[in-house]
C-alpha cells in the first residue's frame, strides 16, 4: 500500500513539472514577439511581375479565371521574406521556433544514415 502511495505521489509530480515546462514554453513563445516601434528594413525583393499582369497558369479551378498581379505592397510582408537565407538561418537558431526542430530532425536522420551507410 505504502509502495504504491509512493508511486502515485511521484507520478503526479513528474506530471505536474512537465505540464510546468509545457507552460513556460507556452509562454516564452507568447512573448516572442516583433518590436513594431522599431524602423522597418526596406526591402530590396521587387515582384517578377508587375501590378496589372495577368498570371496565366495559376488558375485550378474549373471555371475559374487567371489571377491578376497586385501591387508589391498590396502583399504580406513575410511573404517577401520566404526566399531570405538570413531569416531562415534565423529561424533555424531560434530553439523556439518549429523550423529549428525540424531541421535537428533532419540533421540526425542524414547522420544516422551516414554511419549506417559506412557500416556496410
Amino acid at each position: 500500500m505504502l509502495k504504491s502511495f509512493a508511486s502515485t505521489a511521484f507520478s503526479g509530480l513528474r506530471t505536474a513539472s512537465q505540464q510546468q515546462v509545457r507552460c513556460i514554453q507556452v509562454s516564452a513563445r507568447s512573448f516572442n514577439v516583433k518590436d513594431e516601434s522599431a524602423p522597418k528594413a526596406k526591402r530590396t525583393v521587387v515582384s517578377s511581375a508587375p501590378e496589372g499582369t495577368v498570371l496565366k497558369g495559376i488558375n485550378y479551378m474549373k471555371d475559374g479565371k487567371d489571377p491578376v498581379a497586385l501591387a508589391d505592397d498590396a502583399y504580406p510582408d513575410w511573404l517577401w521574406e520566404i526566399n531570405d537565407p538570413e531569416v531562415r538561418n534565423a529561424r533555424i537558431a531560434d530553439p523556439l521556433d518549429k523550423k529549428h526542430h525540424k531541421e535537428a530532425r533532419r540533421q540526425a536522420i542524414k547522420a544516422d544514415n551516414f554511419i549506417r551507410d559506412k557500416k556496410t
